[in-house]
């Protein structure tokens, strides 16, 4: 065993067993890095025990998360929308199971998506402070640090693959959720100090490298607009700071990104120009769109995770499939369409919808003269999610779990914010009370008849 491979294995089980001696927020981290160092995929990983370190974490975490108490006048976690749609769509996964054209991956997904409902579970209960969110983004940008330094040393001839692990190894996925993590450490780069301060800005640095070498185009448009978003939600108490560094930001971005990204990225323009030809990708993907909007009609019910892969061979050319005789979707809104029909298309803008609404909220939270730090972590949240779906117009990212987390931090900091602002608007109108004459003050300081439990003074 080599001393990486010790060092994480001492780790892992320290979280775990913290997890029910301190508090089940380290079995949480401890999940979140394991998504992100996962063994099996580091040269270090190959000398350790296949322990399925992923799934003993969220078991471990689970049992000690249904040990926590926490706070007993937080709603219900399966009173919230975002709970709501995860559970509908799930049972109709496995509903879908006796009609699936691909039985097995199908199952897989329903399971997988089951497991996503107790992951929601753990983050909405676990995060309920505002420095329990700070812990989770920490380990969450220490992890792209970890994946960027990975991509860093890689020797690559073209586009990013295998580097991110199991669900974020492909180039796509990699760059969405790298570009996800670029957004958390330049924003809480606004109100980290010293040291922490150091690790995001070196975390942004290596997650924008890491994007320009993914080449994904899907990711940096989508980066580009949670950017938006980021600037148009800024606190005011830190509008200087953000400018300066979105400023040092985008230069420093300019001088890493290479001549073959900026190429790759021009092909966007096809879209809008007529004059410009699509690349064999993007003309490959809309004509897979264009079957996809076929497929749908045929089964308007679904036909099941991996749908649209079975059904690419008979309503596209042979010049577009690969290798292997089939095609996956790359656009998440039609894999919900084709594969879960119209009640999975219905759900999917259900989402969207309460992703929207949840963003404007928070968009009103974040101008008051109050500067909160759970708002400024809901920003992150809501940029993240931003990021998903926008470069879901480009591959498919039904799966991917960020959204899972960033959904459950949504939640709670506008259930923390809208608690904070009932509770200032109550005492804001709680009649005065009139003062008592100075000798009945003195008579009450010294009379503890008078000083009774509910008497009002």
């Amino acid at each position: 065993m080599t001393v990486s491979g010790l060092l994480f294995v001492v780790a892992f089980f320290v979280g775990l067993a913290l997890a029910f001696i301190r508090n089940p927020l380290f079995g949480l981290l401890t999940y979140v890095s394991v998504f992100y160092l996962h063994p099996p995929s580091r040269w270090w990983g190959a000398f350790l025990p296949d322990l399925r370190w992923s799934m003993l974490a969220a078991l471990v975490t689970l049992v000690a998360t249904l040990r926590y108490q926490g706070d007993p006048s937080r709603p219900s976690w399966l009173s919230t929308t975002p709970a709501k749609l995860l559970l509908i769509y799930t049972v109709w996964l496995w509903i879908q199971n006796f009609w699936a054209l691909e039985p097995d991956k199908h199952f897989e997904c329903s399971v997988l998506f089951t497991k996503y409902l107790l992951v929601y579970y753990m983050f909405y209960k676990l995060l309920d402070t505002p420095e329990k969110i700070r812990w989770f983004y920490m380990v969450h940008i220490l992890g792209c640090l970890y994946l960027g330094m990975v991509a860093w040393t890689t020797p690559t001839s073209g586009r990013l693959d295998g580097v991110g692990g199991p669900g974020i190894d492909d180039s796509n996925t990699l760059g969405m959720h790298i570009s996800a993590g670029a957004i958390a450490a330049a924003t809480m780069m606004l109100v980290e100090k010293k040291g922490w301060w150091a690790l995001c800005a070196l975390a942004c640095a290596f997650s924008l490298n890491t994007m320009v070498m993914a080449g994904s185009r899907g990711a940096f448009l989508a980066l580009l607009t949670a950017g938006m978003l980021l600037a148009s939600m800024r606190p005011r108490a830190h509008s200087k700071k953000f400018f300066a560094y979105a400023i040092v930001g985008l230069l420093a971005f300019g001088a890493v990104a290479s001549q073959q990204f900026w190429e790759r990225m021009n092909t966007l323009s096809a879209a809008v120009d007529e004059k410009h030809e699509f690349d064999p990708s993007a003309e490959s993907r809309i004509e897979m769109a264009k079957a996809q909007l076929q497929m749908a009609k045929l089964y308007p019910l679904g036909s099941g995770h991996r749908g649209s892969e079975a059904l690419s061979a008979r309503f596209l050319d042979r010049r577009y499939l690969s290798v292997d005789g089939a095609r996956s979707s790359h656009n998440t809104l039609l894999t919900a369409l084709v594969e879960q029909g119209i009640p999975g298309l219905i759900l999917f803008l259900a989402y969207c919808v309460w992703g929207w609404r949840s963003a404007l909220r928070l968009r009103k939270l974040s101008k008051a003269d109050d500067f909160q730090l759970s708002v400024l972590q809901g920003t992150i949240a809501a940029c993240s999610l931003l990021i998903v779906l926008v470069a879901g117009f480009f591959a498919d990212f039904l799966k991917v779990e960020i959204q899972i987390w960033m959904a459950a931090i949504l939640v709670v900091v506008l259930q923390m914010n809208e608690k904070r602002v009932t509770a200032t608007a109550t005492s804001a109108i709680a009649p005065a009370r009139t003062p008592l004459p100075a000798g009945q003050q003195a008579r009450v300081a010294v009379d503890p008849a008078i000083h009774k439990p509910g008497s009002g003074y």
